[in-house]
C-alpha cells in the first residue's frame, strides 16, 4: 500500500489512490469493530463501503479528501503497524478531528449493526434481532394489568375503556411555536 500512496496518475482523495483510500478507511473501521471468533470484523462484512457512501451522501464530495488527509496526518496508513500502533493512530485522529471521528464511529456502528451477517450472529446468541423491525415488528405478549401495571409510583395505568379525549380547545395549537414543534408533521 505504501507504493499506492505515492503520486500516481490514478490518485483520488487527498492525493491517495482509490484502493489505498479504501484500505485506509477499512483499517480505521476495523480498529473500531475488530471482530473476534464469534463476531465478524467490520472489514469482513464490508462496513467501509457503506460508510463511504454515507459520507458522500451526508457530507458531500469534499468530505472524503478531508477524511483521508486527517487519517494520514494522524499516522495512517496502517501497513506494518501492530494493533497497539493502529489504536494510537485512531486515538490521534479522534483527538485532532473530534467531530469527524464521532461521525465516522457512529456511521460505522450503524452500518455494522445493519449488516445481515451481524444480525445473524445476534440471533444465534439468543437475542431476537430484526434488521427491519418496522415491517413485522417484534411480538409482544398481551398486556396483563396485574403483571405490567407500573409499580414504581411514576405514571399510572388507565384501562382502555376509561380513556377519554382530552379537551384541547383552550390550547393555542395554531401558534407559530406549535407549528414549528411538529403540529404540521
Amino acid at each position: 500500500m505504501a507504493s499506492e500512496l505515492q503520486t500516481t496518475p490514478d490518485v483520488g482523495a487527498a492525493g491517495v489512490a482509490p484502493a489505498a483510500s479504501a484500505a485506509l478507511l477499512a483499517d480505521v473501521i476495523d480498529v473500531l469493530l475488530p471482530g473476534d471468533e464469534s463476531w465478524p470484523s467490520a472489514r469482513i462484512v464490508g462496513v467501509q463501503a457503506f460508510v463511504a457512501v454515507r459520507l458522500l451522501e451526508e457530507r458531500g464530495k469534499a468530505a472524503f479528501p478531508k477524511l483521508m488527509s486527517a487519517l494520514l496526518a494522524a499516522g495512517g496508513p496502517f501497513d506494518g503497524l501492530d494493533e497497539t500502533a493502529r489504536v494510537e493512530v485512531v486515538k490521534k485522529f479522534e483527538q485532532r478531528e473530534t467531530e469527524l471521528f464521532g461521525w465516522l464511529r457512529d456511521a460505522a456502528y450503524v452500518a455494522y449493526y445493519e449488516n445481515p451477517f451481524v444480525a445473524e450472529v445476534i440471533n444465534t446468541k439468543g437475542h431476537r434481532y430484526e434488521l427491519r423491525p418496522h415491517v413485522k415488528g417484534y411480538p409482544l405478549p398481551r398486556f396483563d394489568p396485574a403483571r405490567h401495571t407500573p409499580r414504581h409510583g411514576r405514571g399510572r395505568y388507565t384501562p382502555t375503556e376509561q380513556v377519554r379525549p382530552v379537551d384541547t380547545s383552550k390550547l393555542d395549537l395554531g401558534s407559530d411555536r406549535t407549528v414549528r414543534w411538529g403540529l404540521d408533521r
